[in-house]
């Protein structure tokens, strides 16, 4: 393989530190999903769900930011180096 070519390949370790957050990122879209029941306006909350949902979704906001910053930083660190 000529050193042009090794230059762009990926390693195996690269892709499972991108597919890792992705993986996250699959799981935090499902408990989205599950948010669209509290956020049917169509039916009354109590108190304590507006509750349970408004921490859900504060959860769910900053560990989407912090993967998707987590992710670039891989992206950006394999772009770079290639």
């Amino acid at each position: 393989m000529g050193k042009s070519q090794e230059s762009n390949t990926i390693t195996y370790q690269e892709i499972l530190a991108v597919k890792a957050p992705l993986r996250e990122l699959k799981s935090w879209h499902e408990a989205l999903h599950f948010m669209r029941y509290f956020l049917d306006g169509k039916k009354t909350r109590t108190s304590g769900e507006m509750q349970a949902c408004a921490e859900m979704f504060e959860v769910v906001y900053q560990n989407l930011g912090a993967l998707l910053s987590e992710t670039e930083g891989y992206l950006s660190k394999l772009v770079q180096s290639k």
